[in-house]
């Protein structure tokens, strides 16, 4: 990749640090009572956020099954920077899930000293550190080669000291060291499938059990959240291949290797967003024909209530119908596809958010609405001021860790794409 938007990027992430420290210092010093949240609805964008973050992390699970499950080998090309990504989803996602947790300092404590095993929420925890240790020691076992390299170049000047601490004091790599480490990364590829597929699924299964949220309370919960996540996280990587792309000098207009893995990817996500519409379709059919007063309302909320455009044009015209577009006639056009899998992460904010708000909008009690009057006591929920500097702050510092990471760290190489394959 090109740094000549490093600087503007950076100054831009840390612009937004510096203006959503504003929302972050309120959170912190009077905890939820900035937030627009109330009994009725108590979760609302953050948690929205955390479950697109949470399917942003799946890009590297995906990789990882077309490596190891489906022999596509050409993918491990982009490996490092699947598995970074991964991390700095991870630090993004459970910076929202704290924050909305209210006192977010118990869960640092209480998940260790007094777990319940029989609880979701526990098992979300566990697996959100296995998969945190997992990707932490891939991505480290994948640029460990070039971080010894870089600690004995000269031209890398003062960062050779860091990089010769993350390389843990190694002066030298063989190729026999090289052969050890791919195989413990294929060990860790192989234990992230079902720790992957099980942590998807457990936060799925959170809102599935919910007896009293009609809409979340079905079977096909944990299939969307696993469909989901290889989605949005699967377009992040496809998008992020082909910025990180490096021309070929010999063959400047000509298709580069990451050019190649972005198309090949493109498919997959075609396949994927195809399978997707079909569940949600399928959730709204089935929903429909209950005729369930609160399941019907809740879906109403989606379609033609106040917010019906998040759900028409932001995920469906934008977020799934251009891209399945781009995606069926323009799939040999790198720049199209590229420009799909941008839409439909970005856009999948929506997703997320039409499936949090409007099953906690609906009074399940008839006549609740009447019986109190309070500002916390209504399902007229929009994230305020508060709620949106938190998120600046927090998308800016994955920003930092990602631009920070990229340019610093072998995580893409300058010799065009990976080293690490």
């Amino acid at each position: 990749m090109k740094y000549k938007h490093f600087i503007p990027l950076l100054i831009l992430a840390l612009a937004g640090l510096a203006v959503g420290a504003i929302g972050m210092v309120d959170r912190l010093q009077h905890g939820l009572n900035p937030t627009a949240l109330g009994s009725y609805i108590p979760w609302g964008l953050w948690v929205a956020f955390y479950l697109l973050f949470l399917g942003l992390s799946a890009g590297a699970f995906l990789v990882t099954i077309m490596t190891y499950v489906l022999g596509m080998k050409q993918f491990e090309h982009i490996g490092p920077l699947s598995a970074f990504v991964v991390l700095v989803a991870l630090i993004c996602e459970v910076q929202f899930i704290l924050l909305d947790l209210g006192q977010w300092h118990r869960a640092l404590y209480q998940f260790f000293l007094t777990p319940s095993f029989t609880s979701l929420m526990t098992w979300m925890f566990v697996l959100f550190m296995a998969m945190l240790v997992v990707y932490a020691l891939k991505t480290f076992f994948l640029i460990r080669g070039d971080l010894v390299r870089w600690s004995q170049n000269p031209e890398k000047g003062g960062l050779r000291g860091l990089y010769g601490l993350l390389a843990f004091g190694k002066t030298e790599y063989t190729s026999a060291d090289r052969e050890k480490d791919m195989h413990k990364v294929h060990l860790l590829a192989k234990i992230s499938l079902p720790v992957g597929l099980i942590f998807y699924g457990t936060n799925g299964a959170f809102f599935a059990v919910l007896l009293s949220r009609p809409v979340w309370n079905s079977a096909l919960t944990p299939l969307l959240f696993v469909v989901a996540a290889l989605l949005s996280g699967g377009a992040l990587i496809a998008f992020l291949t082909y910025i990180f792309r490096q021309r070929d000098p010999l063959n400047p207009d000509g298709l580069c290797y990451e050019d190649r893995i972005c198309l090949d990817l493109g498919k997959v996500i075609l396949f994927l967003l195809i399978v997707f519409l079909a569940l949600e379709g399928m959730q709204f059919f089935v929903g429909y024909q209950t005729a369930t007063i609160a399941v019907v309302t809740s879906l109403d909320l989606i379609v033609k209530g106040p917010h019906w455009w998040v759900f028409w044009i932001v995920h469906l015209l934008i977020g799934s119908l251009v891209p399945l577009l781009l995606l069926i006639f323009r799939a040999k056009d790198v720049k199209s596809v590229a420009l799909a899998c941008f839409l439909i992460f970005i856009t999948f904010a929506a997703v997320r958010y039409n499936f949090v708000i409007p099953d906690l909008a609906v009074y399940k009690l008839e006549g609740l609405e009447a019986a109190f009057a309070h500002p916390r006591l209504s399902t007229d929920y929009v994230p305020n001021l508060n709620e949106w500097l938190v998120s600046l702050w927090i998308i800016s510092t994955g920003l930092v860790v990602m631009l920070l990471g990229t340019r610093f760290l072998p995580i893409v190489t300058e010799n065009g794409g990976t080293d690490h394959a």
